[in-house]
């Protein structure tokens, strides 16, 4: 089963009045902080969104022959749940047109172990032990180049960030 739907953060965020100052600071400016020539390339202060997309056709696109999502388990026990997203940057160059900026494909990796703790025969029970979160993959695009650098960077930040 393939799940063809776009998710537009900006959409989902403004119905959240929470959340609404976080799409004040999805902009040019806040991305150059992470991607410096971000703003000389499209200019400073103009509203950026992301669009989601769990599509495998879509990520196949990008990273090509890689497993689809879901849940697999090792020879060890180790459950890994693998998440594939397509993401694309998007850029507001003039009021209501938005332009692609990059397109992201990243696989979020989830590895954890079940065990049966048996110390007392009368009271068994699951241990569920997470092993690690991370980005296992991210491949960034704009047009047709690829975007070596600003992958590293990104996958660099989002893991520290998850440790």
């Amino acid at each position: 089963m393939s799940v063809e739907q776009n998710f537009s953060l900006r959409d989902l965020f403004k119905y959240n009045d929470k959340l609404k100052g976080v799409m004040d600071m999805m902009t040019t400016s806040m991305l150059a902080t992470l991607l410096p020539d971000f703003t000389a390339e499209y200019g400073d202060g103009k509203k950026v969104d992301v669009v989601l997309s769990p599509s495998h056709e879509l990520f196949q696109e990008g990273i090509p022959g890689s497993k689809m999502t879901g849940v697999y388990m090792d020879r060890n026990g180790n459950w890994k749940v693998q998440v594939n997203l397509m993401a694309q940057l998007l850029v507001e160059r003039m009021p209501g047109v938005w332009d692609p900026a990059r397109s992201i494909y990243l696989t979020f990796l989830v590895k954890i172990k079940f065990m049966t703790d048996a110390s007392n025969p009368f009271e068994k029970y699951f241990k569920i032990m997470p092993k690690n979160f991370e980005i296992s993959q991210i491949k960034i695009t704009k047009d047709e180049e690829e975007m070596t650098g600003e992958a590293v960077m990104v996958q660099s930040l989002i893991n520290i960030q998850l440790e």
